[in-house]
């Protein structure tokens, strides 16, 4: 016999381990495609909405969310333990997606609120599973930026070639129902280019995150949304700011707060040239004082959420509620808001307006507050978190985009909306800043 030792093989629990990180990552790479291609594509690309396909919903978006809430279901019972701890720390807006739900006991259309609230539930079960099953800031952040260019060339590819169906009299929509749509998903990958740049190493990363960028860059030019434009523009300089602000030290801050005081007395002169009258600044600057005729809209928005100021009129239960119900039936024709087609709008141009009118005041105030608490999380991780540079770009994107989400609310209606593109990203970017602390465990051990 011989005395050569027996050769060990890996033990069986290694085996294992092994093939449920295998499932566990597959899981997550599958749920977090799905919810890009929903998100950002949507299961009827370059088609129009009709308002009964409106009122009743579509059955392809039906099936999309269900397959993937299914899928998410069973992601955040392989990761139980994140799932736990993620619901923990997301309680208040566990809690305002329950109170949205349950609005259909006062809905002024039970059964609209009914499907539009589970929508909603299912679209943050999704976002939650994504959270609970990251695993590598870094490589979420990539993935974003890859999926979000490769959107940005369909659309200018689309463009060019249905230009009948892409391109409106007031700008380019390529793949969505509206330029304003089409704005805000190129602001979001510039956005994302601009943050995952920060968080490279070598040179060549740089050149190919700024060849990356152009397609948003273009696409955001010619769809000719304005909030969107002006949006990206402030949030690029505040990102510089940051950057430099890291790289160069406590004397630019100092410089940075010295020019922002500055400003502030710039902006008190200009008012005061104008004797403080806001629509006489805005007619000099903007040229349109109306926000484009959203200030009557604004009006009626505030009248009728006055008339429901606690609870609202139920969650999805304003707008799109067929022709014969449209709230805009309601006016007198002779003004420009009751002059408009019945149908055309549906919404009120305003997050905290139209959330208000869906689930009352107080639950809108929540909402907000719960955004802002994301936003201070993040920065306070961006800023001074024991995370990776990387990371913290990751981080920093997330809360970015967060931050625009309150802005975008003030002449938008996103606002914890069922299905909205940025509703949808906001809720992810809440769960995954959330779970900061996690992968600045990691970062430690690492």
């Amino acid at each position: 016999m011989s005395d050569a030792p027996m050769p060990v093989g890996r033990p069986a629990s290694t085996d294992v381990g092994g093939v449920a990180v295998s499932i566990a990552g597959w899981l997550h790479g599958v749920l977090l495609a799905g919810f890009m291609l929903y998100t950002f594509v949507g299961t009827r690309p370059f088609a129009d909405a009709s308002v009964a396909e409106r009122v009743e919903g579509s059955p392809f978006d039906r099936l999309a969310v269900f397959g993937l809430f299914l899928l998410a279901l069973v992601t955040l019972v392989v990761h139980h333990r994140a799932t736990l701890s993620l619901f923990i720390r997301n309680l208040p807006l566990v809690a305002f997606t329950g109170f949205c739900f349950a609005s259909m006991l006062w809905s002024d259309y039970p059964g609209l609120t009914l499907r539009r609230a589970l929508l909603l539930v299912f679209l943050t079960t999704i976002a939650a599973g994504i959270a609970a099953s990251l695993q590598d800031l870094r490589r979420f952040h990539s993935w974003w930026f890859v999926g979000l260019t490769g959107v940005m060339l369909v659309n200018l590819i689309g463009t060019a070639l249905w230009p009948g169906v892409a391109i409106t009299d007031i700008g380019v929509r390529g793949l969505y129902t509206q330029k304003n749509v089409a704005g805000l998903v190129a602001m979001i990958t510039v956005i994302c280019g601009v943050t995952w740049m920060l968080g490279v190493t070598r040179s060549r990363s740089v050149g190919l995150g700024l060849l990356m960028l152009l397609p948003a860059l273009l696409f955001l030019v010619i769809t000719k949304s304005k909030t969107s434009i002006g949006l990206t523009g402030v949030a690029v300089m505040a990102i510089a700011v940051f950057a430099c602000a890291e790289w160069l030290g406590a004397r630019f801050v100092l410089l940075m707060i010295a020019l922002g005081f500055l400003a502030v007395n710039a902006l008190l002169g200009l008012f005061a040239v104008y004797d403080f009258d806001v629509d006489a600044l805005l007619t000099a600057t903007l040229g349109d004082a109306s926000f484009t005729g959203r200030d009557e809209l604004w009006a009626f928005a505030l009248r009728s959420a006055q008339e429901r100021f606690w609870l609202g009129h139920g969650y999805g239960a304003f707008w799109d509620v067929g022709l014969a119900a449209d709230p805009l039936q309601r006016l007198e024709p002779g003004t420009w808001l009751g002059d408009v087609e019945i149908g055309t709008i549906n919404q009120a141009h305003n997050g905290y307006l139209e959330l208000w009118l869906h689930v009352g005041l107080p639950a809108t105030i929540a909402a907000a507050l719960i955004v802002a608490a994301g936003v201070v999380s993040g920065m306070a991780q961006a800023i001074a978190g024991p995370l990776s540079r990387s990371s913290r770009a990751a981080i920093g994107f997330l809360t970015m985009l967060l931050l625009l989400y309150l802005l975008h609310n003030l002449t938008e209606a996103t606002l914890f909306m069922r299905g909205s593109v940025f509703s949808n990203i906001a809720v992810l970017c809440l769960f995954v800043l959330s779970r900061g602390r996690d992968f600045a465990v990691r970062s430690g051990r690492a």
